[in-house]
């Protein structure tokens, strides 16, 4: 049987549309009547195809990998123990099918439906397609269009059951020096109340994944957040262009007729504009949650070695003669009262990409929110306005295991004062009291407790067809 995640979750406004916690066969996308209602839960769901035969016990990995690069798979294709082969294969995951899964607010299953991928009968390799990697539980996040007319979310152009595609280059940014030799570009998706697809593929994310994708329907334009890179230092110019926060033009043309050029970078970050040494060009802006306010583009930073673990926003008022931003010299500041969506590409100093990175920056920490590197207590993750006052910012946690079997619940993890949410609470008297002159933006502590609530009450929920299996089979693996 297959295995089956939950990943993320996304409410959405009055216009549109979404899914329900699936049972049996998901429809597949299609382009008709209304699918999906105002007002719901839109989930998106991996089910991983658990076939013995995907990893075969002694295989070499990455496939195609160089002899130096090669390790041996330690366990075949069953679930759960195929993760195993993570212990040996840093940039282990296999490509699975999407389900977006619509339900009511208070959690009632309407309908699933499931993204065009290669298991389904008359999807040949040269038709739109797009997959996940699983285990990589940041991929997925879902996010209302400007005008709230569609959703946009990130994958993979790759079959399904493909092995270790969350870490191959993309085939127009090649590092040589990345273990895994694999070409697949990262794709934005783009679905309407009616279930109507639309892909655009990208160079972007070489090495790593793309996380998050927002329409700007206004202006045309799509704005991306991820992560690029998988080899060593210094990293190739291309990747260090596709790391981070991109720019894209959404594509009309099917996939197979698609030819994306270098990636697109709209915002750019370094920690030298905090006052810190630099490290790994193209890592500090190794960014998850994504989301627009009032004109101004928020990306979230919670995971990786380098670089600060916060909240940033995209500066459009320019920059210094340091090449820093207006809106924060000094590395973290407010957005201008004046700000605006941006609309092409930052425009950068190709000649010093090995040394400073996409120069100048023009992104900020927003104020009040951590600056120290290397956080051992932040992991912001998805990142929203519940109004002109209020940013939610949820938090990963650092990876503790805080459940209590005796009880069924993680009361331990939302007693915690030392969580990201918690942590950026304390914070609240040190922010300017208005954003924009006429919002104040509050990290909120409760949130830790209200997302950890959610993810208790998808961990045994009943049973919602016969034979439907529950949330306490779907695994966990650890964060990569």
């Amino acid at each position: 049987m297959p295995a089956i995640a939950s990943r993320a979750w996304s409410c959405l406004g009055a216009a549109l549309f979404l899914f329900a916690l699936g049972s049996g066969p998901a429809a597949f996308a299609q382009s008709g009547k209304t699918y999906f209602l105002s007002n719901n839960l839109l989930l998106s769901r991996v089910v991983y195809d658990n076939k013995r035969s995907n990893v075969v016990v002694g295989m070499q990995l990455p496939p195609g990998c160089a002899p130096a690069n090669c390790v041996s798979a330690i366990t075949d294709g069953t679930y759960p123990y195929v993760w195993n082969n993570a212990q040996v294969d840093g940039s282990f995951g296999i490509t699975a099918k999407i389900i977006l899964d619509q339900l009511t607010p208070s959690g009632i299953p309407i309908n699933s439906l499931e993204v065009p991928n290669s298991s389904r009968k008359g999807v040949p390799s040269t038709a739109d397609q797009m997959v996940t990697s699983f285990s990589s539980k940041s991929e997925l996040a879902l996010n209302l269009s400007t005008d709230g007319q569609s959703v946009s979310f990130m994958g993979y152009l790759a079959p399904v059951n493909a092995l270790d595609v969350s870490n191959s280059n993309t085939p127009g940014v090649v590092d040589p020096t990345n273990p895994v030799p694999g070409l697949n570009y990262r794709v934005v998706a783009q679905i309407n109340a009616k279930g109507k697809l639309h892909f655009t593929a990208t160079n972007a994310y070489s090495g790593n994944n793309g996380r998050a994708a927002i329409l700007n329907a206004d202006d045309g334009v799509l704005y991306a957040a991820g992560n690029a890179g998988n080899g060593s230092n210094p990293q190739p110019n291309g990747v260090i262009l596709g790391a981070g926060a991109q720019i894209l033009t959404p594509e009309v043309n099917l996939l197979v007729a698609q030819s994306p050029g270098l990636p697109t970078p709209v915002g750019s970050f370094n920690i030298t504009e905090l006052g810190d040494k630099p490290d790994k060009i193209g890592k500090d802006t190794n960014f998850r949650g994504l989301s627009i306010f009032d004109n101004v583009i928020y990306y979230t930073k919670g995971s990786g070695g380098n670089g600060v673990n916060t909240v940033y926003f995209v500066d459009t008022s320019g920059s210094n003669s340091n090449g820093n931003p207006l809106a924060c010299p000094e590395g973290t500041g407010l957005p201008s009262a004046s700000a605006s969506l941006p609309t092409t590409p930052i425009q950068y100093d190709p000649s010093v990409l090995q040394t400073k990175g996409v120069f100048p920056y023009n992104m900020c920490v927003l104020n009040g929110f951590p600056t120290a590197l290397s956080s051992t207590t932040s992991f912001p993750f998805g990142v929203w306005f519940a109004d002109a006052d209020t940013l939610y910012v949820a938090d990963e946690g650092n990876g503790t295991n805080t459940y209590d079997p005796g009880t069924n619940t993680y009361t331990a993890a939302a007693a915690q004062t030392t969580g990201g949410p918690a942590e950026m609470g304390v914070r609240r008297q040190q922010m300017e009291p208005r954003l924009h002159a006429h919002r104040r933006i509050e990290p909120r502590p409760a949130l830790q407790r209200s997302r950890l609530s959610f993810r208790q009450q998808f961990r045994d929920p009943p049973p919602l067809v016969a034979g439907h299996r529950r949330a306490t089979q779907h695994h966990r693996p650890q964060q990569r």
